[in-house]
């Protein structure tokens, strides 16, 4: 069976070839993104967490908090991808930059200066939204009491996979949502949040996290919120590559089947051709009367043509030779 070459899969051609000049302009626009990202949906976190609840303090996140959360981190990416997309592409999160560079969308000098991009910029949107805020910035992530390092460390990998899944077999491909991708990016953010916000805040991005623990100080069980995403981009990867090769695979057994159909039906034709030339042939030597066949239709027409062409013309010149010769002959 024809698999598809992993150089196709991998889209090393892709992406753009190293180039300082534009991946640098890129990386700005990263950045400019980022900063915009981050300093949106922190500030709206913070301006949900300090709502009064009428709950007593550290009794969790209730569900109009929550989806608080959730909405103000879709709708602040949403917004940051129309920002900066025409720019650089809108990552945004190191997690998906490295599922774009391992599968060859970005390449290694590009993916490098988005990294500090994002981290930088993520720093400065995290420290414009603890500078605008009362109060202490609330929007850290930490393990939520009641809930163990496995189980925060596998819903950050599982959400984290989730969405860079989303980028590459939505935008990437160029699916037919790929026209409405910060709208497409933003809700896969949004039911992120719903479900990890109660779990540990819900990172599934390592710079927006960093940002959060270096403004505030608070670094908690901050390995999750790294080890989590990232491993989580690794095995987007692998899925898609997967999916890719398996999708390679059955194009080809289509393919193959559609072109042994057409040499079935070719052999068919052929035969049934070569059965109706042996049945005229059989028939003609037999002395058939009720069939011709049209080779000898044919043959027999023209010559029945240039017998009927010859007597008339006999019929024609006899007796206008006959009278020719009466009137000239002065014996008779």
């Amino acid at each position: 069976m024809k698999t598809t070459p992993v150089a196709d899969i991998f889209g090393a051609n892709k992406g753009s070839p190293p180039n300082i000049v534009a991946d640098s302009m890129a990386a700005f626009g990263e950045f400019v993104g980022m900063a915009v990202f981050i300093f949106l949906a922190l500030s709206g976190v913070q301006a949900a967490l300090e709502a009064p609840t009428g709950l007593p303090p550290n009794s969790g996140f209730t569900p109009d908090q929550i989806q608080s959360i959730a909405f103000s981190f879709a709708a602040s990416v949403t917004v940051a991808l129309f920002i900066c997309g025409p720019i650089s592409g809108g990552v945004l999160n190191p997690a998906i930059l490295l599922s774009l560079v391992m599968t060859g969308n970005i390449n290694w000098l590009r993916g490098i200066l988005f990294f500090f991009a994002e981290m930088a910029g993520a720093i400065l949107g995290a420290y414009f939204s603890n500078f605008v805020t009362a109060h202490e910035l609330q929007g850290v992530n930490l393990l939520t009491p009641g809930f163990n390092y496995a189980q925060g460390f596998f819903a950050e990998a599982l959400l984290t996979c989730t969405l860079c899944l989303t980028v590459l077999f939505v935008i990437v491909d160029k699916s037919s949502l790929s026209d409405f991708a910060p709208f497409v990016v933003g809700t896969s953010i949004f039911i992120c949040h719903l479900i990890g916000a109660p779990i540990d805040g819900t990172s599934v991005n390592p710079a927006r996290s960093f940002a959060a623990s270096l403004v505030t100080g608070k670094w908690a069980n901050h390995w999750i919120f790294w080890f989590g995403p990232l491993i989580g981009a690794v095995f987007a990867v692998m899925i898609y590559l997967t999916c890719k090769i398996l999708e390679g695979q059955s194009r080809s057994q289509i393919l193959m089947q559609q072109a042994d159909q057409m040499n079935t039906l070719d052999d068919q034709e052929a035969s049934k051709k070569s059965r109706e030339a042996f049945n005229r042939n059989a028939r003609n030597e037999n002395g058939d009367p009720t069939y011709q066949n049209d080779d000898n239709f044919q043959n027999n027409t023209n010559y029945n043509s240039q017998d009927n062409g010859r007597y008339h013309s006999a019929d024609n010149t006899n007796p206008t030779s006959t009278t020719n010769t009466t009137i000239q002959n002065p014996n008779y």
